[in-house]
């Protein structure tokens, strides 16, 4: 098998230990806080994501910013220069143009070098639950797979993972476009916490509504125990706006009712969280 290498734009999170090891690489972002252009690197290189929800947390004006097809060739080309294969995740082609801005470069640099490639996929997910993808990336490498072979694993299996969100600020929901500024209104006279689901397109959706914050994560834990296999174990990630409290204590109740899911809580990315704003929580994790 040819070598080849994983990376991840930082629109996913993936464990630490991953990068850490060498397994898979991240590819930067940048996002706008205030009219000035920040980079996200989830390192000590970019901007410090607990500063960022700081931000959040004050209702400073910000946007993200999709990676163009120059800026990923730039990226890449190195990489094919030196004879090395690229097979990177990229964010949901649903919420954002980065992938087809991706596949536009994958193109150009396939045309160009004959012995090596860049493959990038459409996660058609985001935050933790791109992790999960990620991490089945690292193990189909792992056991050997070719990059053609690891693609098409990964083309099937983004479809078996699952998200549900709790969103506490219907502002940030309204700035992205996703409810109204009317809805956005009588929500927060009546402390309405929507919860947010991926569709099988990649976008996403409001599937259920509830009064404040213990409703909502009863909500969570039904929609997960709903849609998973709770008889083997399974990855489960949660991602949090940096309110690891509210994340504790989601984690100990999908363990109460799941004695079997292996768990990572971190960080959730600021690519994400721009949009879904202060307390946010993503649960992600394998459907039946």
């Amino acid at each position: 098998m040819k070598d080849y290498l994983l990376f991840m734009d930082v629109s996913g999170d993936v464990d630490k230990r991953f990068v850490d090891q060498g397994k898979i690489s991240l590819v930067p972002m940048e996002f706008v806080i205030d009219g000035e252009v920040k980079l996200y690197t989830d390192d000590d290189k970019g901007m410090d994501p607990v500063e960022f929800y700081e931000f959040v947390k004050k209702k400073v004006p910000m946007s993200t910013t999709q990676i163009s097809p120059s800026k990923w060739a730039e990226y890449f080309e190195p990489y094919l220069q030196a004879g090395q294969s690229v097979l990177c995740l990229c964010l949901s082609s649903g919420l954002s143009n980065s992938y087809n801005s991706a596949a536009a470069a994958a193109q150009e640099l396939n045309a160009k070098y004959q012995d090596a490639k860049f493959v990038p996929v459409d996660s058609i997910r985001a935050t933790g639950i791109t992790g999960i993808i990620a991490e089945r990336m690292i193990l189909n490498k792992d056991n050997g797979m070719s990059i053609d072979e690891n693609f098409a694993d990964l083309e099937q299996f983004k479809h078996k993972t699952l998200a549900c969100a709790y969103v506490d600020d219907l502002d940030s929901l309204k700035r992205g476009g996703r409810i109204s500024r009317t809805v956005a209104f009588f929500g927060g006279l009546m402390d309405i916490k929507p919860l947010i689901q991926f569709n099988a397109d990649g976008t996403l959706s409001v599937w259920g509504k509830q009064r404040g914050y213990k409703k909502s994560i009863a909500n969570m834990i039904e929609y997960y125990l709903d849609k998973t296999d709770t008889e083997h174990v399974q990855k489960v990630y949660i991602t949090h706006a940096n309110d690891v409290n509210y994340a504790n204590e989601l984690a100990e109740k999908i363990k109460e009712v799941n004695p079997n899911a292996d768990i990572t809580i971190r960080l959730l990315s600021p690519i994400i969280g721009v949009h879904l704003g202060p307390s946010a929580m993503v649960l992600g994790f394998v459907g039946k």
